[in-house]
């Protein structure tokens, strides 16, 4: 086993605002609470033949928060121990943080400086608006969109109206996604068969080298206002910013992973009507990167739209979500990527035998191509505080299509995880 130390910048930041809290903290210890955060145990198994005939997960987080008057401030980190095996077999054990700032309340206003959770959006699942947080795509889709990120540095201002909100967002050091390891069956990249995640197989692909890309610059920044209105909420955004999610690009028979600028300006909507509560988001981006036949680099515009709703059928116990999701973009020239994306996505989840069991399925279907995924999951809710849980993750679909990719990846996997 090895242990993963993050990016010089990364480490550097934590340490040195680590130490600015904790000094903080000896004059500033009214209320201080220490807790784990959560605990979490996995294993399971590939029905087919990805390269590996199981895997596993063990992960834990703690922190650290108090303050006194109008400061407070946290501590947190987190570790995961992923591993494969029956294969191409790795363990690592990865130290990150969780949220780490100070933060100033004032009686309009509140500032934060530090690496904090920061997720526009409304809508599950796939949120457009969703570009300042950071990506974990350690595991690809198996866990939900908040469990898939995770805590940015910035600098952070929110002014409080009386019926309306501000929010401005600074990244002044910009942390890119949190990757599967080289040998994952999740990578988006498979250098063993020539394969891209969206962009297709291609044998000159076999055997490539995969670089990561360069760091060392700013994430950017955004602005938001959000308003309560009545029986209506909606909110506008402008976000010029680095995705943290990689995008390859063939430079010199490298694959070479880039975090491309893009300005997005984003409108969200969320109203209670018929039963129902409604949410939609809508985006439109500067420079999507695509790559054309010749494996050559270009951005062109695009926009995004999500409808989705969340209800109770009957005024039950079950709880049923479904979102409409529409991808394009904006390019007359021959690209491999998919410029036209369309999906309806959900989950379904019923609780039953008093409260103490609950059954779950989430579920990703393309429209107009083949796609799917299915996540049904079993969870034993019978202990405060603790799940115990069987689930299986199903693939199918065609070529660039996320089910066309992990096709190989069916599995079932038991586990336990505790929140605290």
């Amino acid at each position: 086993m090895r242990f993963m130390l993050q990016r010089r910048h990364r480490a550097v930041a934590t340490c040195v605002l680590a130490l600015g809290l904790t000094s903080m903290s000896q004059s500033h210890a009214e209320g201080l609470s220490v807790r784990a955060e959560s605990l979490r145990l996995e294993v399971g198994g590939f029905s087919d033949d990805p390269g590996s005939s199981g895997a596993g997960l063990l992960r834990g987080a703690v922190s650290a928060k108090g303050g006194s008057g109008d400061l407070e401030y946290a501590l947190g980190m987190r570790l995961d121990v992923p591993t494969q095996f029956g294969g191409r077999d790795f363990t690592r054990a990865r130290g990150d943080y969780t949220e780490n700032y100070l933060r100033w309340r004032g009686d309009d206003l509140r500032l934060t400086v530090g690496t904090q959770n920061i997720m526009w959006g409304r809508v599950d699942e796939i949120s457009p608006i969703d570009r300042m947080s950071r990506a974990d795509l350690t595991r690809a889709v198996l866990d939900k969109l908040p469990d898939r990120r995770r805590a940015v540095p910035a600098l952070r201002a929110e002014y409080f109206g009386e019926d309306y909100k501000l929010d401005a967002v600074l990244l002044p050091t910009f942390d890119d996604a949190v990757m599967p390891h080289r040998d994952s069956v999740w990578h988006p990249v498979d250098v063993r068969r020539g394969r891209i995640f969206g962009i297709g197989t291609f044998p000159a692909l076999v055997g490539v080298r995969v670089r990561e890309a360069d760091n060392d610059s700013s994430g950017g920044g955004g602005l938001r206002f959000t308003r309560e209105a009545d029986g209506l909420d909606y909110g506008l955004s402008i976000q010029r910013v680095r995705q943290s999610q990689p995008y390859y690009k063939l430079m010199g028979g490298t694959l070479q992973a880039i975090h491309p600028y893009s300005t997005t300006v984003g409108a969200e909507l969320e109203a209670e009507r018929g039963g129902a509560t409604w949410r939609m988001e809508a985006a439109w981006t500067s420079d999507v990167p695509l790559t054309t036949r010749s494996f050559g680099y270009r951005t062109a515009p695009g926009y995004d739209v999500v409808i989705g709703a969340e209800l109770f059928p009957g005024d039950g116990e079950t709880r049923l979500t479904l979102q409409l999701a529409a991808h394009r973009v904006m390019t007359d020239a021959a690209v491999l990527d998919r410029t036209e994306v369309y999906a309806l996505t959900g989950e379904i989840e019923h609780p039953f035998a008093l409260g103490r069991w609950r059954a779950d399925l989430r579920f990703v279907a393309g429209l107009g191509k083949r796609d799917f995924y299915l996540n049904p999951r079993l969870t034993y809710t019978g202990i405060d505080q603790h799940e115990i849980f069987i689930a299986a993750h199903l693939f199918s679909g065609a070529e660039r299509t996320l089910g066309g990719f992990y096709e190989r990846n069916d599995s079932v996997s038991v586990g336990w995880q505790a929140s605290f």
